[in-house]
């Protein structure tokens, strides 16, 4: 009798323990969800899946077509852009930097405008009204330089596909820099022709 009473004491108290080692495993197993859901990570959409009108600075990669220009931003981005038969300003080439407007539709990614801006880095010449040279040197990093030309530039860059010619701030002068905003008409190898409102202005390329 005292043997089965002993037993029965023993089983009581293994059912004890494992009634407590349940619990203790249900309660790690919930913590450990609740962890997991709050340390989920963020999903973030890449940027080709996100509809609407973007401008970026970026590179033409080695996977561009005739129809389709890869484009890698400098978040090294790819995308693949069609160019519906419009030739990129300036025109393409692997490794040249351009500065691009394009739409993000569900169907498909379409360039607006494009700049080849590696293809605007050069030094362009023209003759003045006094048939006298004068020029114009759009250099990398945005650096720009005039010569015998009424009006000095220090600095340039493309935005909305426009190209924008900064003059240098004089010392002292709290006025904001003048920004001279040109339409490109043409960019091609060897000639480049602006136009701001009215005056259109053809340069050559002097190197």
């Amino acid at each position: 009798m005292w043997q089965i009473k002993k037993r029965n004491e023993t089983m009581r108290k293994a059912s004890i323990v494992l009634m407590a080692l349940l619990v203790v495993f249900l309660m790690s197993c919930e913590e450990k969800k609740k962890q997991e859901k709050k340390e989920a990570p963020v999903k973030i959409l890449p940027l080709d899946s996100i509809p609407g009108i973007f401008e970026a600075h970026g590179t033409i990669g080695d996977g561009t077509s005739m129809n389709v220009l890869e484009f890698i931003n400098d978040d090294d981005d790819t995308l693949y852009i069609n160019i519906n038969g419009q030739a990129v300003m300036g025109g393409i080439r692997v490794g040249d930097e351009v500065e691009m407007i394009y739409n993000i539709t569900k169907e498909e990614n379409v360039a607006s405008v494009a700049v080849n801006l590696t293809a605007l880095q050069h030094l362009w010449m023209q003759r003045g009204e006094d048939g006298k040279e004068q020029s114009l040197e759009l250099n990398s990093g945005g650096r720009a330089s005039t010569y015998d030309m009424a009006i000095d530039y220090d600095s340039w860059q493309v935005r909305d596909g426009l190209l924008l010619l900064h003059s240098p701030k004089k010392l002292g002068d709290e006025s904001p820099a003048i920004v001279d905003t040109f339409e490109i008409m043409q960019l091609t190898t060897d000639s480049l022709v602006l136009m701001n409102g009215n005056l259109v202005t053809e340069f050559e390329r002097y190197n």
